[in-house]
């Protein structure tokens, strides 16, 4: 029962660094964006709500989760 306890702690400490690290990573690339472009720059590429400023941002958001499913496919795929 015991070694079943820890076996379970165990894999929710390692469940919360797989999900903790990539959280700080992401906060910190959004605060690198944030301080690094201007909110000109932001309304130049997303002005309004129109479908080509909802299309750009719905790429922009794809490409950004498709680099992140890359990495860690990679990483997956080489353990």
């Amino acid at each position: 029962m015991i070694d079943a306890v820890i076996h379970a702690l165990e894999m929710a400490l390692a469940m919360g660094w797989e999900i903790l690290w990539p959280l700080i990573l992401g906060f910190a690339l959004s605060a690198v964006v944030q301080a690094a472009v201007s909110h000109q720059q932001m309304k130049r590429l997303l002005p309004d709500d129109r479908p080509r400023s909802i299309a750009t941002a719905l790429a922009l958001g794809a490409a950004s989760s498709s680099c992140s499913s890359q990495w860690r496919w990679r990483r997956l795929s080489s353990s």
